[in-house]
């Protein structure tokens, strides 16, 4: 790439990668995608200029195929942004019930006491809900490495994807409801409701993934329109930068 201050044409290809970083490492709000067809279309507006002197051989760099790319990929950036609302809803829709499964959980866990349930189960009943917080039972020792500095090394243990959550649940609810002890006067404690939460749980999981895959498509097909070797918009950026040079020269005021 050229970076001479007085280069325009380079000037707009500058632009087009400047972006490319924010845009990568943004995983769900799409931000600035919209700058890649602006500088995109701003290059043909600068061929187009030139006249019947820009006259590539090669069909993907005429100036109709480069609109036509213009509006593929413009299609492509729209689609991913309609996608990713019903993600963000119900993404938001999950994280909001399953933020509320630990403290739900541990007054499981006490009411259980309270009413006098086995201490196997009690017993049983606290390990899942250490799992469902992503504790460990006993605190992990340090090690101290030949500088003195104290680290950890240990494998993780946490189980706290959102289906081994509702499995971890699961186990309480069976575990409480084999019991005949187990008779809380609270409403939220009653295993109805616990059933209840935990079907909830599970219809905000399937949601969130379902409208996770579409997004996840749409940015796959926008990426490729963006990014792949030779055909993406990126490349082609770049292959008309060196027509042009092709044409006039790197020294020409056209090319400038």
């Amino acid at each position: 790439m050229c970076y001479k201050k007085n280069n325009y044409l380079c000037g707009i290809i500058k632009n087009i990668f400047n972006n490319q970083k924010e845009i990568t490492m943004n995983s769900i709000i799409e931000s600035g995608m919209n700058t890649y067809t602006g500088n995109f279309n701003l290059l043909i507006s600068v061929c187009t200029e030139f006249g019947p002197a820009y006259n590539p051989a090669p069909q993907k760099l005429t100036l109709q195929s480069l609109k036509e790319q213009s509006v593929h990929v413009r299609d492509a950036i729209n689609l991913v942004d309609n996608c990713v609302k019903p993600a963000l809803d119900t993404e938001s829709a999950r994280h909001k019930i399953f933020a509320l499964l630990p403290p739900l959980a541990t007054r499981v866990q006490a009411a259980a006491t309270v009413l006098g349930l086995s201490e196997a189960v009690i017993v049983r009943i606290k390990e899942i809900v250490r799992k469902i917080r992503g504790k460990r039972k006993h605190k992990l020792k340090l090690e101290t490495e030949e500088n003195g500095l104290e680290i950890k090394k240990h494998i993780s243990v946490s189980q706290r994807s959102f289906n081994e959550q509702i499995e971890h649940f699961t186990q309480i609810i069976a575990l409480v409801m084999a019991e005949p002890l187990y008779t809380p006067t609270e409403d939220d404690l009653k295993v109805n409701a616990l059933i209840a939460f935990r079907d909830k749980m599970g219809e905000t999981n399937d949601a969130a993934v379902a409208a996770s895959i579409p997004l996840a498509n749409a940015r796959i097909q926008r990426d490729e329109l963006l990014f792949a070797p030779s055909v993406g918009m990126i490349d082609t950026a770049l292959t008309v930068k060196e027509y042009v040079k092709s044409i006039f020269g790197a020294a020409s005021p056209q090319y400038k």
